[in-house]
């Protein structure tokens, strides 16, 4: 495991909207809001490393991609993957950013992000699909909004300027984090995903980077 190595913390407030303040019943302006988003991403920074992918990673990032497998449609895949499958993963990530997301303090793997190829082509060398999972222990500790930012960041030095998330029509917090992120819908699939004795819809939302 590499030694921790503070990161530049990330964040999107959004634009002029607001949230309920439970216990007035009023609102809390954006700049309370920054604010709290500041000082999570703030608490955070000293905790989380990158690591480039690599197999050493392969059991923990099996390990929380099947979570999500078995525990809804957030991920795509209906049977649980072997570690087996992994080189799969690092074979689609070859030439774009992927890592997997350290806890300093256990030096536990906590999740893991990557870009990839929208489409294998030149004609879409510009564009990238973004895939990130956390574990279901470190959820709603801004280790998103970090991992959205990091991946961000090698987008622009590697000239992508679109990043598309593909998302399970029921995973509306997912789609909510996106849209306080700055993407933006740009499609809707109906019915094409089967799964859990159900179908569901794929929502493309897409970000212009620069």
């Amino acid at each position: 495991m590499q030694g921790c190595v503070p990161h530049k913390p990330f964040y999107s407030c959004g634009s002029g909207w607001q949230i309920p303040e439970r216990q007035t019943g009023t609102y809390v302006k954006e700049e309370k809001l920054c604010t709290a988003v500041k000082q999570q991403a703030m608490n955070m920074v000293e905790k989380i490393v990158f690591e480039p992918l690599a197999d050493s990673h392969r059991q923990a990032v099996i390990r929380i991609f099947n979570h999500y497998v078995m525990n809804g449609t957030a991920a795509f895949s209906d049977a649980e993957l072997p570690e087996s499958f992994y080189p799969h993963i690092l074979e689609r990530v070859k030439g774009y950013p992927a890592y997997a997301v350290v806890d300093c303090r256990t030096g536990e793997v906590v999740g893991f992000c990557f870009l990839s190829a929208y489409k294998p082509v030149p004609t879409f060398r510009e564009t990238a699909t973004i895939t990130y999972f956390i574990a279901p222990s470190h959820l709603g500790q801004g280790i998103g909004r970090m991992c959205l930012g990091r991946l961000e960041e090698d987008a622009v030095k590697q000239g992508i300027r679109h990043i598309i998330a593909e998302i399970s029509s029921e995973n509306e917090q997912s789609m909510s984090f996106h849209a306080s992120q700055g993407f933006v819908h740009a499609g809707r699939l109906k019915n094409i995903g089967f799964k859990l004795g159900h179908t569901f819809d794929i929502v493309y939302m897409q970000k212009e980077i620069k």
